[in-house]
């Protein structure tokens, strides 16, 4: 496997990028079975679909790397951005050589990516991410100035009224009232979307 690094700024990271920095050490494992197991076989049927071989695909929030390995297995060469160091190490560490594939790890705010030419893929892959952002709409915008004309984006964002979430909130808010941090995610996941909105402006 090629591999190239671009190197970032590892001080003032976002708050998703801080929160995720402390819980990189193993997270691959997390996708081997369980709700990140179905997530991860759901994004598997959506990159058999779309995913060509030989072409460029950005992973948006690549984490530790488990759907940038999913698009390499495709064929693709991939752009790799998280703003967590610690992810992009754990990523590059559990990386399994893929014949002929390329990649490059770039440590940044994927809310704004000076160092990415316009138009320069013909995908973009963003999971779980834009829920930690302070602004979606910067990434999204990035993500299209990134696009070429046809391009494909595949992204995630929690429903709004999520039942898994809206109990997850109910715990944790109990917990804190007994000095308990339950589901600490959600101080930094606060963006959600909602589904009917997005029907009506199809």
């Amino acid at each position: 496997m090629n591999r190239k690094t671009i190197s970032g700024h590892e001080s003032d990271l976002p708050a998703g990028a801080k929160f995720h920095e402390g819980i990189a050490a193993g997270w691959a494992q997390g996708y081997t079975g369980g709700s990140f197991g179905r997530r991860r076989a759901c994004f598997r049927a959506l990159l058999d679909r779309n995913v060509e071989p030989g072409k460029a695909w950005l992973d948006l929030g690549c984490g530790s790397g488990v759907l940038t390995s999913e698009l390499m297995l495709r064929g693709a060469t991939v752009v790799a951005v998280d703003g967590s160091p610690g992810m992009l190490r754990e990523a590059q560490a559990g990386m399994a050589d893929e014949h002929g594939s390329v990649v490059t790890w770039l440590q940044s705010d994927v809310q704004s990516l000076p160092q990415l030419r316009n138009a320069e893929f013909d995908g973009v892959l963003c999971s779980s991410v834009m829920e930690y952002l302070e602004n979606p709409d910067a990434a999204l915008r990035e993500a299209a100035r990134l696009l070429r004309p046809g391009g494909k984006l595949i992204v995630s964002m929690p429903p709004k009224g999520s039942v898994v979430r809206m109990a997850q909130k109910s715990v944790r808010s109990a917990s804190r009232l007994f000095g308990g941090n339950k589901f600490p995610y959600l101080a930094v996941s606060r963006f959600e979307v909602d589904p009917g909105h997005l029907r009506r402006n199809r």
